[in-house]
């Protein structure tokens, strides 16, 4: 009778042994496929989340780690520079980018749009004056917002700093704004102390028209109104959806020459102060968008030397650290598992079939007596470890899978919960194209446990590997056997 059959002929007749065995290797198996469901899982959802976050980043200053060194110093304070930010912005990795800059004007004709009639700014008519460098408009080219009367700017008006603008269409709606039409705002200077009555009053004064040439519609926003199940807006995501849609594009020179003129008013009228206290240079923050979310981290490395001391790069793959989590505990438990299990696997297998082998010690004996080969034994016992394996890991495939979607399923569920309470949405002194609408919600739905072919390869790899390994240790045990010893 060849190894081959004998071992078919062991299993079948040697039921309980096969069974303690077939147990042991079905429980280790659902721990460890398992754990690679959760993290092929994790895998996916981080890819898909990092490619919904963009690839937009800023290079600002850092004041979190200069206030902590005590280097921080507003009067001393080195700014990005022109040449800095195009230098950047030459880098391989970026597709385009923007360098705008910002001023805050009021306006007795134009009245500002509220969301949901909210007084977010507590009743005061300002409006965020938005100067920029990149004609299409950064926002617009990243998907924040479109146009939808009009036109955006040509490079010709940006670079002229002519006094066009575009507007939201609900700021449009509110004030019957048209294509075409022009807009009065004030450039208002302010007292450096407050008056007895507890206000900053108005020191200086001027008017300046904008001629609106685009209207622009919040993307994000109609995205988030035709959603089945429509969640209430929180106040910091209702803040920046009013900013947004009250803000007024136009040329970085308009903005510019606002911000000198409010600089120079203010130094008229507070004379004890000098041009050192009042910085007049303009205060750029640079967008670059790359090319791809995985050239972030070439990015960072490669301007570097680039950047002023305490400045840093900031992403929107930052926020995937704080709305991910969750899906990043799971991620690190299924690690420890998949270790853990493994080991297990390897030293309880080892420890099961050592132990058998001991009990058919005479039956080896004699097949070695009879002149039987020791390679042969040692297949007929791998044989018999793998009909069972086999069996039971196959099992395990489908039950590891769905107690991995149990069980996450819950952690997951939990876990959100707890982060979506302390959940703060990124953002930066940059841009509202480095706002994002992902939340940890997004991130749930994102995570499925999948019964794919890359889960099922890498399993059986894994589990047959732990168990070759497991088997190969006790093997040693027949091939030290003596016969002769064995039958006296």
């Amino acid at each position: 009778m060849n190894f081959i059959k004998r071992g078919l002929l062991s299993v079948v007749r040697k039921k309980g042994k096969s069974i303690i065995l077939f147990a042991v290797i079905f429980v280790l198996g659902n721990l460890i496929a398992g754990a690679i469901s959760i993290q092929q899982a994790t895998k996916s959802v981080e890819n898909t989340i990092k490619t919904k976050l963009g690839s937009v980043a800023t290079v600002e200053f850092d004041y979190e780690s200069a206030d902590k060194t005590g280097e921080f110093d507003f009067s001393n304070m080195t700014f990005l520079s022109v040449d800095q930010i195009k230098k950047i912005g030459e880098q391989p990795a970026v597709k385009y980018y923007d360098y705008s800059t910002t001023a805050y004007s009021s306006s007795k004709t134009v009245k500002r749009y509220e969301v949901e009639d909210a007084a977010i700014m507590g009743g005061m008519n300002q409006f965020q004056v938005k100067g920029i460098h990149y004609a299409p408009v950064l926002d617009f080219a990243e998907g924040k917002g479109k146009i939808v009367d009009g036109r955006i700017f040509n490079q010709e008006e940006i670079d002229k700093d002519q006094n066009v603008a575009i507007i939201s269409d609900k700021l449009a709606e509110k004030n019957n704004l048209h294509v075409g039409d022009t807009m009065v705002f004030q450039t208002e200077v302010y007292a450096a102390e407050f008056s007895e009555n507890g206000q900053l009053e108005v020191t200086d004064t001027r008017d300046f028209v904008l001629e609106i040439v685009g209207i622009f519609e919040q993307t994000a926003a109609k995205k988030e109104d035709n959603k089945d199940n429509k969640k209430e807006k929180d106040v910091q995501k209702m803040f920046m959806d009013t900013e947004y849609l009250n803000t007024i594009y136009t040329s970085a020179g308009v903005v510019n020459a606002e911000n000198d003129f409010s600089s120079e008013a203010f130094l008229k009228a507070n004379p004890e102060l000098s041009e050192k206290d009042v910085p007049n240079d303009p205060m750029y923050t640079p967008i670059y968008v790359l090319k791809s979310p995985e050239d972030i981290e070439t990015f960072k490395t490669d301007i570097k030397d680039l950047m002023p001391k305490n400045y840093i790069v900031k992403t929107t793959a930052d926020e995937y650290d704080s709305i991910a989590a969750p899906i990043k505990s799971m991620s690190k438990l299924s690690s420890y598992v998949l270790i853990v299990s493994v080991i297990a696997a390897v030293l309880i297998i080892g420890l099961v079939v050592l132990l058998f082998l001991r009990d058919r010690k005479h039956e080896l004996g004699i097949y070695l007596s009879l002149g039987e080969r020791k390679g042969k034994v040692l297949g007929q016992v791998m044989l018999e470890v793998l009909i069972v394996s086999i069996v039971g890991i196959t099992l395990s495939v489908f039950s590891g899978n769905y107690l991995a979607r149990g069980v996450s399923d819950t952690l997951l569920q939990s876990q959100t919960e707890e982060t979506s309470t302390n959940e703060q949405m990124f953002s930066s002194m940059g841009s509202y194209a480095l706002q994002t609408d992902v939340t940890t919600e997004d991130v749930a739905e994102a995570y499925q446990v999948k019964l794919d072919s890359n889960y099922v390869l890498l399993f059986y790899g894994i589990g047959l590997g732990a168990i070759f390994l497991s088997t190969a240790i006790p093997l040693i045990y027949i091939v030290r056997l003596n016969p002769k010893k064995i039958m006296m």
